[in-house]
């Protein structure tokens, strides 16, 4: 949680209102309310954030330092070594990390994180109600994997499909090379709204005017390996602005964004004699999940006595590399480039349109699928080695 809310953070230099940031960190990144200030708190003791003020354990405003994500997540397994965490939690911590490099079979558990056979049990409840690990029952036995398997390796996934695949498994997959950010249900892409719920396959998802739940597909491949784990905040990024995008594509109403409109909407923020998109009607709904992730803000309407909003683009080096990674990807189907403060912009940070990251959804439509294991099977038996699909 701490290692999130550092990536929503980084750049904005002063968080004026951090009861509102709870809000966004809660609603985006699954932050709990009840956990926010010890967030802070874990923050500040690696020097992350300063000058806390506090009203008893309520976080009234600080100062972010953050660095930049190589040395967060170094700097943050330091403080998190530094809180004597439990064996449970060391050992839980192995076996996510080594679930996350392929799918492990529950009988070579032990052998491949070095465990005690009598504490798998205990380590697979905790990570399977945290999220942290699911199970595939097989021919074989049952098989033990991460939703990081799915997110920090879809070149191996998509690689699995292309080389062994047939029918719907390969048409689906394909299907999303051809749009990333492909808007996907169960009634028409059965078998990628499983993998989504599996944490195969990242999805964010963007909530429609209507109040349905529409999830965006996506594989994103990058020539920067460290985007996909040591700098994941700039994908979460592009993700949400690929969903926000799409969605103001397929479900923007009469004000529907073309294909090209979308690659338009992103040079548009990009360009450095511009940076911002000329007021409309639907701007507020179309890009709040944008704004909610530090993206871009609200200006005020730039036409006399207009009540329209400006989104404006917060020019950060890290909304750069989101914004161009998300313009490959729509072009592309990948990434081919790797590019390595407005103080309204720091206030801008009030709840909007409702938007769930990738992990989010994969919580919160799993239960609600109707899994096709067979297919999906054969993806970790072709992943391990053990079988061709």
């Amino acid at each position: 949680m701490a290692a999130t809310v550092a990536g929503l953070i980084r750049g904005r230099d002063v968080v004026a209102d951090a009861q509102s940031l709870s809000i966004i960190a809660a609603a985006q990144l699954d932050v709990d309310g009840l956990a926010f200030s010890e967030v802070i708190d874990v923050l500040e003791n690696a020097d992350f954030v300063q000058g806390v003020r506090r009203q008893g354990r309520k976080i009234l405003s600080f100062t972010e330092t953050v660095p930049y994500y190589d040395d967060l997540y170094g700097k943050l397994g330091k403080a998190w070594r530094d809180r004597e965490p439990t064996i449970l939690e060391q050992q839980l911590l192995v076996v996510v990390d080594k679930l996350s490099a392929k799918p492990i079979p529950f009988e070579d558990l032990e052998n491949a994180a070095g465990l005690d056979k009598s504490d798998i049990p205990l380590l697979l409840k905790v990570g399977t109600d945290a999220g942290l690990v699911q199970t595939i029952r097989s021919i074989d036995g049952d098989i033990a994997y991460s939703p990081f398997f799915g997110f920090e390796n879809p070149a191996l996934l998509e690689e699995l499909v292309q080389n062994h695949g047939s029918g719907r498994l390969a048409e689906e997959f394909a299907a999303i090379r051809g749009q990333q950010g492909l808007p996907i249900n169960s009634a028409t892409y059965p078998l990628l709204t499983d993998a989504v719920a599996r944490g195969l396959v990242m999805a964010p998802t963007v909530t429609l005017p209507n109040g349905a739940d529409q999830q965006f597909a996506a594989l994103p491949y990058v020539p920067d390996t460290r985007l996909l784990t040591s700098r994941k905040p700039i994908v979460e990024k592009a993700l949400a602005i690929l969903a926000c995008l799409r969605c103001a594509q397929h479900y923007g109403g009469y004000s529907s964004l073309s294909a090209s409109g979308l690659i338009n909407v992103i040079g548009k923020l990009l360009d450095p004699n511009r940076g911002f998109l000329y007021p409309n009607s639907a701007h507020k709904r179309q890009y709040a999940l944008m704004r909610n992730a530090g993206i871009i803000y609200f200006a005020p309407d730039t036409r006399a006595g207009g009540s329209w909003v400006t989104p404006t683009f917060v020019d950060s080096q890290d909304n750069r590399e989101a914004l161009n990674l998300a313009r490959d990807l729509i072009l592309f189907g990948e990434g081919l480039t790797s590019r390595v403060d407005d103080a309204d912009a720091r206030s801008a940070l009030d709840l909007g349109t409702g938007y769930s990251a990738p992990m989010q959804t994969m919580h919160r439509t799993r239960d609600r699928v109707m899994p096709t294991s067979e297919h999906l099977e054969k993806i970790f038996e072709a992943a391990m080695g053990r079988a061709e699909l």
